[in-house]
């Protein structure tokens, strides 16, 4: 298939059935293989959990509705509403409604937490507010990946229904806790149990729109001879002949089986569903459409298909939509802690309960099939003609900083998000890479007028955002897949600030910690997950060149690979971060203040000239400093030379 004259840019990726059978953790932000409790057996979790406050019902039926209900019980204290020191916890009263007066408008590809805590929320919300007007889009819920089966069963044991524990606090004193019940899903299947199923939900005409959350990752994952042989049997009307399906259309891809429910549709004459991704991409709907049209392309330069594909690949360009989405809620992956304090914490017990942050946001292209789509500006999204600017605001602010943040807070020996963004040093690091570099390369963009004035305010949004306690945010989840975030999400800032003779210096001790931490991960032996994990890892094995290789790695770094200036910045704060002289906080610090090595675009010139070294020593240059972040970068030379 590498072979085939195809457009689509991941034609010459080639990625094992193994490596597209990576554990649901990474694929969908959850962990669906949680770490058991120390000394504690599955079996044994809800005998170990002591003194219940409530019991959660799934599937209690009332006034003729069926739902999911929380049912509180007065605690043994006689309390019913607050639960551990200083927490407070509110319940959001769901309607009672009849389920069989609901249908599925949406499929959605990718049932992680993230999925669960975001786009499910807001529909909920509006079947709370508008139920009329909501109850022809709930969702159905595919499993493309092995790991989705343990999703399917635990939402089918509840009905199809979960609550949501928003947590906030910076500390346990201020700590609050929002439940919502989750009732916007219908049902889930399994592609690899049943493929045809999952094409034909899709094909079905209730449904306008499928959704898709399967990370940056998942869009790389080329098709298979089993998706084409779908799409081929849709095309030529025989999913439903009776026939056995070829040996690999039974583990389909994602984009297989949504190519081969668009193929039905065309073959059937129905109007088409909107394609719409809500991943952490840039272009996301873009990226949508070259995968899907891609598909169709590669069927009609093999020849692999037996009907005519033209006018197919003709209506995939034109007549299906694809909105380009922005998305924002932290979710980390469900721990077995969270399950088992569940019912001292917050007063019911449940199996696979989503933690996340009460903060969401999401803003929409509308741009759907004949208009069709929930009023979703109802309950707070953005419905836009363009996305861009919001979607690289978010992007840039937040998803390139949690990566910086990672590494920082790894080398720095830190555990959890919420401890690394208040360390002495990261934070004020964090501050400068947000306004100084990634805040300019937002000024520069024309697209952004409109929203630069809160660039600011925003920066500040998201650390705060960071520091939530309570959300308990690990580390090692925000470092997987870091090739693949650094190649979508940073490398274009590094590329556009050389080109404007912008500094870069943060962006260079951003991919140095990377390094650090991949070299230490590869020496202790430790699992590096990453979806590119033996290309990032091989540098770091023994005469594996180190850091030069690392930084040859052109799938990651693209033409920074061949920028000698760039190579040359990286390896600077590298070596510093190393020294016994300089180190960590001392490197950290000389980038708070401006001062070590410059790193503007015109510096960092291939064969152009190199700043002086001041390693260990720092004369600080106050015109480096912006008069804005003066108080932290006080703060943190205070706290080194304490």
């Amino acid at each position: 298939l590498s072979r085939l004259c195809i457009k689509c840019p991941f034609k010459t990726l080639v990625v094992g059935r193994q490596q597209r059978e990576r554990d649901d953790e990474s694929r969908n932000h959850i962990n669906s293989a949680m770490p058991p409790l120390q000394g504690l057996s599955v079996a044994g979790l809800r005998a170990a959990v002591a003194r219940p406050v409530a019991t959660r019902k799934a599937g209690a039926r009332q006034q003729g509705g069926i739902r999911a209900e929380i049912k509180k019980i007065t605690a043994p204290d006689g309390s019913n509403s607050d639960s551990g020191k200083g927490s407070k916890v509110t319940f959001r009263d769901p309607p009672v409604f009849d389920r069989a007066s609901t249908k599925t408008g949406i499929v959605h590809i990718g049932v992680g937490g993230f999925h669960r805590s975001h786009q499910q929320s807001y529909l909920n919300e509006m079947l709370t507010t508008r139920f009329e007007a909501a109850k022809d889009w709930c969702y159905t819920g595919v499993g493309i990946m092995p790991n989705d089966a343990d999703m399917r069963n635990y939402l089918a044991k509840n009905d199809y229904t979960y609550p949501i524990v928003m947590r906030n606090g910076i500390d346990a004193d201020s700590m609050s806790t929002e439940v919502e019940e989750v009732y916007s899903m219908r049902d889930m299947l399994l592609a690899f149990e049943d493929p045809v199923a999952c094409i034909e939900a899709m094909a079905n005409e209730d449904v306008k729109i499928v959704s898709l959350t399967i990370t940056e990752w998942g869009y790389r994952v080329p098709l298979t001879m089993g998706d084409f042989k779908l799409i081929d049997r849709a095309l030529n009307g025989e999913l439903q002949d009776g026939k056995p399906l070829h040996e690999d259309s039974l583990t389909p891809t994602t984009f297989g089986v949504i190519c081969a429910a668009a193929a039905a549709r065309f073959q059937r004459g129905t109007r088409p569903f909107t394609l719409m991704s809500c991943d952490n991409l840039p272009h996301n709907g873009v990226v949508c459409k070259q995968r899907i049209t891609g598909a169709a392309e590669e069927l009609v330069c093999g020849g692999i298909c037996s009907a005519a594909l033209d006018e197919f690949v003709v209506w995939l360009q034109t007549e299906v939509c694809y909105p380009n989405t922005m998305v924002d809620r932290i979710t980390p992956a469900t721990s077995w802690e969270d399950i088992a304090t569940l019912p001292a914490r917050v007063g019911f017990e449940d199996a696979w309960p989503v933690m996340c942050e009460p903060y969401k946001h999401w803003v929409i292209e509308d741009n759907f099939v004949d208009g069709a789509r929930p009023s979703w500006e109802d309950v707070g999204a953005l419905l836009v003609p363009d996305v861009r600017p919001h979607e690289l605001m978010k992007v840039r602010m937040l998803n390139v900083t949690h990566s910086a943040l990672c590494y920082a807070g790894v080398v720095a020996g830190c555990t959890h998000v919420h401890e690394a963004v208040t360390h002495k040093m990261i934070r004020p690091f964090l501050k400068r890479l947000m306004t100084d570099e990634i805040a300019a390369s937002l000024r520069a963009d024309p697209s952004m007028e409109e929203l630069v004035g809160g660039l600011d305010a925003y920066a500040e949004l998201v650390l705060t955002r960071f520091e939530n306690v309570a959300v308990k945010d690990t580390l090692d989840r925000i470092a997987m897949d870091g090739s693949e975030k650094f190649r979508v999400q940073g490398r274009a800032v590094v590329i556009e600030g050389l080109a404007d003779e912008r500094s870069v210096r943060g962006f260079a001790l951003y991919v140095a910690l990377w390094a650090h931490f991949l070299r230490g991960a590869v020496t202790a032996g430790d699992k590096v997950r990453d979806a590119s994990a033996a290309l990032v890892s091989a540098p770091w094995a023994a005469g594996g060149g180190g850091l030069e290789a690392f930084l040859d790695i052109e799938e990651v770094f693209g033409v920074l690979a061949q920028h000698a200036g760039w190579r040359g910045a990286v390896g600077r704060e590298f070596e510093d971060i190393a020294d016994a002289e300089t180190g960590f906080e001392a490197t950290l610090l000389g980038y708070i203040f401006g001062v070590g090595h410059s790193c503007t675009g015109g510096d960092l010139a291939p064969g152009g000239g190199r700043a002086g070294r001041g390693s260990g020593t720092f004369v600080l240059e106050e015109a480096c400093v912006p008069a804005e972040l003066r108080v932290d970068h006080d703060d943190a030379a205070a706290a080194v030379e304490a």
